[in-house]
């Protein structure tokens, strides 16, 4: 694989996805961190309810970010029905 086509592919994925996880990281956080706050969650319970809400939400970043960069690029997975050797090989 040649590294200079691939690199502007990676980036393009890479800073979307970083500053949307960034970015909404910050702002969940403090939402869960307020709730749990006036709720009286111990601080614990606090801690793996944000951890949790930050891999959603990175690894749902991640895959829209990759679709959307996926086509900016023009990289498309083909579909089920007009990929020719999944056809070939069910026949």
């Amino acid at each position: 694989m040649n590294v200079k086509k691939i690199l502007p592919i990676w980036w393009a994925w890479q800073w979307r996805v970083l500053v949307a996880v960034l970015l909404a990281n910050i702002a969940l956080g403090f939402v869960v961190g307020l709730a749990g706050g006036i709720l009286g969650v111990a601080k614990e319970n606090l801690i793996i309810i944000t951890n949790l809400v930050s891999y959603g939400v990175t690894i749902y970043a991640s895959i829209y970010f990759l679709a959307y960069v996926f086509k900016k690029f023009g990289i498309y997975a083909p579909s089920k029905e007009s990929d020719p050797y999944r056809t070939a090989a069910v026949k």
